[in-house]
C-alpha cells in the first residue's frame, strides 16, 4: 500500500536544480535507500518529504493529503505523530540520560501516556540498550548512541523512519547492527524506512533503491534481486510512481 507520494518537485538553488520534476512513492513497510553523490540533493529530498522544507514546485501527499496545504502546526504536529528522524551525528542531547533523550519526543505531547516507563524499557531491550539508559551520551559508542537515536525515533510509534547517514560515522560492525536493527523493526512493526546513503551495505538491505544525480531521480534494481547479475537504470521518474 502506498504510503507517501512525491509528485512534481523542484528546487532550486542559485542557478542549478537540485531536485528537478522527481516524482516517486513510498509503499508501506519497507526499507528505501536513496543514494547519490555529495550535494545531490539526498538531505534536500528527505526535508521535503518530512514538511521540513517547501519545494519550489511540486507536492508531497501523505495517504493523499497534500501536507503543504496544510498550515505549519499541523504538518509540525504529523511530523510529531508519524515520523520518527535518526541522524549522522545522532542529534542526542548531551546534558541528558539516554532515556531523557528517548522520552524527549514524547515530552513534547502535553501529557505523556502512562506506561511510557515499560515501553523505553522494552524497546531499549529490544535495541540492546538497557544499560545505556541511565547514562550520557558522551560515555556511549557511536553504535550504542545511534540506537538510542533510533529509539528516539520510534518511541512515538511512528509509521515513517526518515535516516540520513545514518551509518555515516559507524565502523563495520556497528553499521551491521544498525541494518539489523531497521529490518527487525519493518518486520515487527511494519515501519517505512527512508535512507538517505553512502552506505553500499545500507543499499543492498533495501527493498528498494533510488538514485539522484543531476536533479533526476533513478530507480535501480539491485544484482541480488536479478539472477543475470547487473544492476539495471530504468526510466526516470515514470517507473518510480
Amino acid at each position: 500500500m502506498e504510503l507517501l507520494r512525491v509528485k512534481d518537485v523542484s528546487m532550486i538553488y542559485g542557478h542549478r536544480a537540485v531536485l528537478d520534476n522527481v516524482s516517486l512513492s513510498f509503499e508501506e513497510g519497507k526499507i528505501i535507500a536513496i543514494t547519490g553523490r555529495s550535494g545531490a540533493g539526498k538531505s534536500t529530498l528527505l526535508g521535503i518529504i518530512s514538511g521540513l522544507q517547501k519545494p519550489h514546485k511540486g507536492s508531497v501527499y501523505h495517504k493523499d493529503k497534500d501536507i503543504f496545504k496544510w498550515m505549519d502546526f499541523k504538518r509540525a504536529r504529523f511530523r510529531n505523530r508519524t515520523m520518527g528522524f535518526v541522524f549522522q551525528f545522532f542529534n542526542l542531547f548531551p546534558d541528558m540520560t539516554a532515556y531523557d533523550n528517548i522520552l524527549y519526543p514524547v515530552s513534547l505531547n502535553r501529557k505523556a501516556p502512562s506506561g511510557i516507563k515499560k515501553e523505553i524499557e522494552a524497546l531499549a531491550e529490544l535495541l540492546g540498550i538497557t544499560e545505556a539508559l541511565k547514562r550520557n551520551p558522551a560515555t556511549l559508542s557511536g553504535g550504542e548512541r545511534q540506537r538510542v537515536a533510533i529509539a528516539r525515533a520510534v518511541i512515538n510509534n511512528p509509521s515513517i523512519i526518515l535516516a540520513d547517514e545514518p551509518t555515516g560515522n559507524l565502523d563495520e560492525a556497528a553499521t551491521k547492527g544498525i541494518i539489523d536493527l531497521l529490518i527487525t523493526l519493518k518486520k515487527e512493526r511494519g515501519l517505512t524506512t527512508i535512507i538517505a546513503t553512502h552506505d553500499e551495505t545500507l543499499v543492498k538491505n533495501a527493498d528498494i533503491n533510488y538514485h539522484l544525480e543531476d536533479g533526476k531521480i533513478t530507480v535501480l534494481e539491485r544484482a541480488a534481486k536479478k539472477p543475470a547479475g547487473k544492476a539495471v537504470k530504468k526510466k526516470p521518474n515514470s517507473s518510480a510512481m
